[in-house]
């Protein structure tokens, strides 16, 4: 429901907008300069200028390192050798992504890095996850037409060359059976992706034919399943955004991914001192959280997914997820998209500085994330005249969820009517939830999808119970 203190935003889509978002052009020529002829300023396809194997060797000199290898009977991964506290596991040049940034040709790179400036008043192209999208699409097309690619290997693996989006797959039926729950949308959401990478394509004079709906299909499942997020580096994180980059490593296609991003180690850009040439190199990297022993398992943290949306996008979920069931957002009404401007200061001292930090996600027991839980509660402080810097030293309350029958300070009566906002929201939220998941679904239908034995109507049929059971029990929570 709506309230007075804050204004709804839409529902966000499968694709999350910071899994898009570019930040700087850092990368722009970072590959150019690496196979350029400095006397002509021209730029050609590594694989055209020296091959694959010089390309290669040349990564590795710059600091190319994967220090893991594939686990018992081939499946996961696990390291090579001990890797310290702080001390990098996997260690990436630049020139090593597929991006707008780094595509190839030159021509091609500079019309898409000129289309993501210009999309939303030339052609209309007004969300910013499109444009970003065709982007990386293109980039990733370009390389699997070229025959001089140096990341043909990569490219031809089974688990790139044959990806396909879970739900773009499902039938009629299958479908029928998302409807009502929180992910209802996805196949429409993934079919308008592949509509605007075949609209667009002419765009582009590599493609005056266009590109085909399949080669579109194809394009955004390698980019659903594959793609990593790459972090800023920390110096640089209130200004730059994270964005999502294909690492063409066939070594990376053995590691798996972990919801938890205390297990999944994420990939950061760096920059580090090369000890031979004493130069600054710019890399990607992931970074050891603790001392990691030989043989450790290795994952890499694939971004903020629900199991309802890891199955539309990859066909999997997991027993434990962290990032809990729900996608609607409530914005604050004193919310500033400008990182500087006072309010967000104080909304970083609490941690809060994302609107995905106000998205309602629910354990399967139906408890609230405590980073909603907190950003709420300071949001509503703030908007009501009720905030003042000691909350800061109150953090873990703030965070606590369900609250307490009874507050002792003298702020008493501020945190209950807080907390009493806070309640009526989740409570709304889950109430609908649940309602809708109960009217879209007859009876019929649900018998048919308990006795199927197909796997596609298997894991249809657990998401939905699933989340049935997570906003079932989020009521149960609310009404204590």
């Amino acid at each position: 429901s709506r309230r007075a203190h804050s204004r709804r935003r839409p529902v966000v889509g499968v694709m999350a907008p910071m899994w898009w978002r570019l930040g700087s052009l850092l990368l722009w020529s970072v590959r150019c300069q690496e196979t350029c002829d400095a006397s002509q300023h021209q730029c050609s396809s590594p694989g055209a200028v020296d091959g694959p194997r010089q390309f290669w060797k040349e990564a590795k000199e710059k600091g190319l390192m994967v220090n893991f290898k594939p686990g018992v009977n081939g499946t996961g991964a696990v390291l090579k050798k001990d890797v310290f506290y702080g001390r990098a596991v996997t260690k990436i040049p630049r020139s090593i992504v597929i991006g707008p940034e780094t595509a190839q040709p030159l021509e091609l790179r500079r019309a898409l890095l000129d289309f993501e400036e210009t999309a939303e008043k030339k052609y209309n192209l007004t969300v910013e996850d499109h444009r970003h999208l065709v982007g990386l699409a293109f980039s990733l097309l370009a390389e699997n037409r070229s025959a001089d690619t140096v990341f043909r290997e990569w490219l031809d693996d089974p688990r790139v060359a044959g990806a396909e989006v879970f739900v773009l797959s499902l039938t009629n039926k299958q479908r029928l059976g998302l409807k009502g729950t929180t992910v209802e949308a996805a196949f429409e959401e993934m079919t308008a992706n592949v509509d605007i990478l075949v609209e667009t394509a002419g765009n582009f004079s590599q493609w005056v034919g266009g590109v085909s709906r399949s080669d579109a299909q194809w394009a955004l499942a390698v980019i659903m399943m594959q793609s990593r997020i790459i972090h800023p580096h920390p110096d640089e994180r209130e200004k730059k955004h994270p964005r999502m980059r294909l690492i063409p490593l066939p070594a990376l296609l053995d590691l798996p991914i972990h919801m938890d991003p205390a297990i999944g180690l994420p990939f950061q850009e760096e920059v580090l001192l090369d000890s031979q040439t004493k130069r600054e190199q710019e890399v990607i990297v992931q970074i050891a959280k603790r001392d990691l022993p030989k043989g450790e398992p290795m994952f890499v943290w694939p971004g903020r997914f629900s199991n309802s949306e890891l199955l539309m996008r990859r066909g999997e979920s997991f027993p434990k997820n962290p990032i809990g069931i729900g996608r609607n957002v409530t914005t604050p009404p004193n919310w500033s998209p400008r990182p500087d401007a006072p309010i967000m200061k104080e909304y970083a001292k609490y941690n809060c500085t994302s609107l995905d930090d106000f998205e309602m996600r629910f354990s399967p027991r139906g408890f609230p994330h405590r980073t909603f839980v907190r950003c709420y509660r300071l949001s509503w402080f703030l908007a009501n005249g009720w905030y003042n810097p000691g909350l800061q030293k109150r953090k873990n309350e703030m965070s606590k969820w369900p609250p307490p029958k009874k507050y002792a300070g003298e702020d008493w009566l501020s945190w209950t009517q807080a907390d009493a906002e806070l309640t009526k929201i989740i409570r709304d939220y889950c109430s609908y939830m649940r309602q809708n998941l109960k009217e879209n679904m007859e009876t019929e239908l649900a018998d048919d999808f308990k006795v199927s034995t197909d796997p596609k109507d298997k894991a249809v049929w657990k998401l939905r119970v699933e989340e049935t059971k997570t906003f079932k029990n989020c009521l149960s929570v609310t009404t204590r």
